[in-house]
């Protein structure tokens, strides 16, 4: 055996050895390097080798933490690309986003406002223009809650104790509202807008004064602040337009005031009458007299708002009419 056989036991002098091994070498980067075919600017078709191995790196998103019916601070995601030609062009999915957020396939940005409370596991996926494409993600997990009801506006501020009168709410976060009080009383039907952050229902009846309107909705119970304050007006009289009237009754006597809308009982001198109509916006109506004796009563008006005080404004006077004139005789 000669000395070169023992230095290379495949047969071959170590100069050839090197040689093949090189050859080896260049097969391999050849094998992955690709051709591709690129539209620049200009509409002119190039071809560039694109290394299929050029890394494309997602940078790393931290864990999110938002809430329903609020619009999240805009994310922007960002990628790394070795590839230059052609210039990298990368597209965006997202799997696993809470409803009612999007990601951009073109830009990369997520919006939107959260709709539905809970903890989501979220993979945001980049794939470039290389031929083949090149890939990358990054995970992250984003925490969904719920916040309580934030009331800002409430339109009209007062009504009459019967109630029934439309009322807008406006405020946040009242997505799946299912209640609105007025105090401690339940409110009528219940319409919320898409955003959560609007509501129309109906005053129930109440006692004259002030309460707080009170939403629950997926985060809870709004907290009583001055935003949120509706008035009931008490029932009052300001004038009446018949002051007296004969003893025998049936006076039809007009009275003005506030609050008279709903009225379950009219009283003169504690004496009900037999006949009243009020109308529609509670600032007048009209009561027939029932009998009574020569004196000055009060007349007291009861409502769902409460019942009318003593004021000077609401005294009725029975008076003993005179006897007729005798007719004369010619």
């Amino acid at each position: 055996m000669t000395n070169a056989m023992k230095r290379n036991p495949t047969g071959g002098s170590g100069p050839r050895m090197l040689l093949y091994t090189l050859g080896i070498l260049v097969a391999i980067m050849a094998a992955i390097l690709v051709k591709t075919t690129a539209v620049d600017n200009s509409g002119l078709s190039r071809t560039a080798n694109l290394a299929s191995f050029s890394p494309l790196t997602v940078a790393p998103v931290a864990n999110q933490s938002d809430n329903t019916g609020r619009p999240i601070a805009p994310i922007a995601l960002t990628a790394t690309d070795a590839q230059t030609s052609p210039f990298p062009i990368i597209t965006w999915t997202a799997n696993g986003l809470p409803p009612g957020i999007s990601i951009s396939h073109t830009s990369g940005l997520v919006t939107g406002i959260p709709t539905l409370a809970g903890t989501y596991a979220v993979t945001i996926s980049a794939k470039d223009n290389s031929h083949p494409p090149t890939f990358g993600s990054t995970s992250f997990t984003w925490s969904i809650g719920n916040m309580a009801p934030i009331i800002s506006q409430v339109l009209p501020v007062m009504s009459e104790g019967v109630g029934g009168i439309r009322v807008i709410i406006t405020g946040q976060n009242f997505l799946g509202a299912s209640s609105v009080k007025f105090g401690s009383v339940d409110a009528g039907s219940i319409t919320v807008n898409r955003h959560g952050t609007r509501i129309v229902t109906f005053a129930p009846p109440e006692l004259a004064g002030t309460v707080h309107i009170l939403v629950t909705a997926m985060g809870g119970t709004n907290a009583p602040v001055p935003a949120d304050q509706f008035t009931y007006l008490a029932p009052t009289v300001n004038l009446l337009a018949t002051p007296s009237g004969s003893v025998s009754g049936g006076t039809r006597v007009r009275i003005s005031g506030s609050g008279l809308a709903g009225a379950t009982s009219v009283t003169f001198g504690g004496v009900p009458t037999s006949s009243f109509t009020v109308r529609r916006h509670g600032t007048m109506m009209t009561a027939v007299a029932p009998p009574g004796s020569p004196r000055t009563v009060t007349i007291v008006i009861v409502t769902p708002g409460g019942t009318t005080s003593t004021s000077g404004h609401n005294n009725y006077t029975y008076v003993v009419p005179p006897p007729p004139t005798p007719k004369k005789h010619k």
